[in-house]
């Protein structure tokens, strides 16, 4: 039911009155589809989709349409059938399978052509982060491409116990130790400074300045120091730091400072004191409006570091068999203009009256919460109005944030994960079993973690290490 509806949405959304061979059209206008992370599929992205087309069919002479993808499994799906699209989010994690398998369009020679404003937009550096086998197959999103981790802290207790939030960058996790403990002796008992759940999540936060994770969606377990001249791939888990931080989580537990249902917690509660995540000192802002808090202090736990992963965090496609090629990346080029910014907005916050207004130029400010898609889905940062929630020089600060970054010593390489696929199904699968109470501080890191490795060592892991180090040597040689 759910797909019949979607898919008479879709032909409201381009406006026509035929449909064949998978797509849309409008008479002889030509309708990109565009499969992206727009996290609705209903009235409001047909509205949106209807309006934005008439903008860019008289921009353009073309029309569009949204269709939700809501995971990657959907875009494999697709890819397998053989269906046409014109356009597909992709992300780190399936670029190289994808072109692998000839889903996406070599763009290379065409790019300069026929974007030729997109080309010399984007830095040199993003372009050759997204070339798989020399070729260009994507455009990144130009936006935070490096990852830098914070920790976004509620300034009450900041000013509360006048604590000092400049942290040692590459030792955070003590510097957070001296805040959370000083907040909790404040506070009391029942007073918890990180709230953890049970998704595990904090793996990915412990070494997130050290470690290249090559793409292979493995993070926790498997990488290379993003210093490391020699290229080894290691066992992330059982590095010394790593280890070392883990004790730590593990006896923030121990002393009352993270919520002791955390395994269980299948959602944080609105409010939390702290919370961590990839960005800027911007971002405070909109992570305190999302939870209900008057103001989060920055804090920068780690040096920005450039790996293949960062960049290729979010791109988008031209497919293989689109039969509007030269059309599509007309199309990016217009949605990536640092000069026409009107598409860029509209599919990211909707349509100006009815989900959003202008309240200063280039500053906007929501009217519903109905369509709320990731913003960097569908393109660069650097066009897009600024919500009233952020400074307005938010994109100055991030675009000194990149500049100031550091390259992966793997930085172009990413790992082809087909031939080990099984293997790291398998090693995911096991990990769940241990990762809520490890990530959480229930487990004590010097017995769980080596019964950890066991088990996935048991999966595949060292087969998966090998075949990373052979790709790297290849690649390097």
């Amino acid at each position: 039911m759910r797909k019949a509806f979607a898919l008479i949405l879709a032909l409201l959304c381009a406006g026509s009155w035929a449909f064949g061979a998978g797509r849309t059209q409008q008479s002889t206008v030509p309708t990109l589809v565009w499969y992206s992370q727009a996290a609705s599929e209903g009235a409001d992205l047909v509205e949106i989709c209807r309006a934005a087309s008439d903008y860019t069919q008289e921009k353009l002479g073309v029309r569009f349409e949204i269709r939700d993808l809501g995971g990657f499994d959907r875009m494999r799906m697709v890819v397998s059938s053989g269906e046409p699209f014109d356009l597909a989010w992709i992300g780190a994690y399936n670029y190289q399978e994808f072109v692998t398998l000839g889903a996406f369009a070599d763009i290379t020679d065409l790019l300069p052509v026929q974007s030729p404003v997109l080309w010399n937009f984007v830095p040199k550096l993003l372009w050759d982060g997204v070339k798989a086998d020399g070729r260009i197959y994507a455009v990144p999103s130009y936006k935070d491409y490096s990852a830098t981790l914070f920790g976004f802290l509620d300034d009450k207790y900041v000013k509360k116990y006048n604590l000092n939030t400049t942290v040692t960058l590459d030792d955070y996790m003590a510097n957070l130790d001296r805040i959370f403990r000083t907040i909790k002796a404040g506070e009391g008992p029942q007073f918890y400074p990180l709230y953890l759940g049970s998704g595990g999540q904090e793996a990915r936060y412990l070494t997130a300045d050290r470690y290249d994770d090559l793409g292979a969606g493995l993070s926790a377990f498997l990488g290379v120091r993003v210093d490391d001249s020699n290229r080894r791939v290691v066992s992330v888990m059982e590095q010394p730091k790593t280890m070392e931080a883990y004790r730590i989580v593990h006896k923030w537990y121990q002393d009352g400072i993270i919520n002791p249902d955390a395994p269980q917690l299948e959602q944080l509660p609105r409010g939390v004191a702290f919370m961590w995540d990839q960005g800027w000192p911007a971002r405070a802002a909109t992570r305190a409006a999302s939870q209900g808090i008057e103001r989060y202090a920055p804090i920068q736990l780690t040096s920005p570091i450039v790996t293949t992963h960062t960049i290729r965090g979010s791109m988008v496609a031209v497919g293989a068999n689109s039969r509007y090629k030269n059309e599509a990346l007309k199309f990016l080029e217009l949605v990536n203009s640092e000069t026409d910014y009107k598409i860029r907005d509209m599919v990211t916050y909707g349509i100006e009256g009815r989900h959003f207004q202008y309240v200063a130029p280039r500053v906007i400010h929501r009217l519903t919460d109905t369509y709320m898609p990731w913003d960097g889905a569908y393109g660069t940062y650097f066009n897009l109005s600024v919500p009233e929630d952020q400074p307005p020089n938010v994109w100055d600060e991030l675009r000194k944030q990149n500049a100031e970054s550091k390259n992966s010593v793997l930085l172009g390489f990413g790992m082809d994960v087909s031939p080990v696929r099984t293997e790291i199904a398998n090693i995911l699968a096991v990990s769940q079993r241990y990762m809520a109470d490890l990530g959480t501080g229930v487990a004590d890191p010097d017995v769980t973690v080596p019964l950890l490795m066991a088990d996935i060592r048991a999966a595949g892991f060292d087969r998966v290490a090998a075949e990373a180090q052979r790709q790297i040597d290849a690649f390097f040689k």
